[in-house]
């Protein structure tokens, strides 16, 4: 009996298992909202790390598509389920992509924002992480 779940008890396993990893999504960009409001050299210097080797880019790029799958998983009893799909695979798919370009290329292009953007503009941006953290927590109960 325990080594067998029924149809509707995966169903179900599935769900809880897409809400726990969109809500641990939800918080990791409002944590990364406030780490860009407080410290915004730091994420900078973060965001140029980004694809820096292979397993920075896989491992970034890998917890992306679970996220995206999730959001898949979680669109039927979304607040917004069509957002949700679309955008899960949207996220799947240019996890994908990046996982398949050249490292060179996704290196480059984080280092060329890295140093482009000024501290004012991380600042700026942070509330959007934070709102788009809350808003996914809250569509995705």
């Amino acid at each position: 009996m325990f080594g067998r779940l029924t149809r509707p008890m995966q169903y179900k396993a599935m769900q809880l298992l897409a809400l726990t990893i969109l809500c641990i999504s939800g918080f990791w960009l409002v944590a990364i909202g406030f780490l860009m409001a407080f410290r915004p050299a730091h994420c900078l210097h973060i965001l140029s790390l980004t694809a820096s080797t292979h397993r920075i880019n896989l491992t970034e790029q890998g917890l992306r598509m679970i996220a995206g799958a999730a959001m898949i998983i979680r669109s039927g009893h979304s607040k917004i389920p069509l957002l949700f799909e679309v955008g899960g695979w949207f996220i799947v798919v240019s996890s994908l992509l990046l996982m398949l370009i050249p490292l060179r290329w996704h290196a480059g292009y984080a280092i060329w924002w890295a140093t482009l953007l000024p501290i004012w503009a991380v600042r700026t941006v942070a509330p959007l992480s934070i709102a788009a953290g809350s808003a996914l927590i809250y569509a995705a109960i």
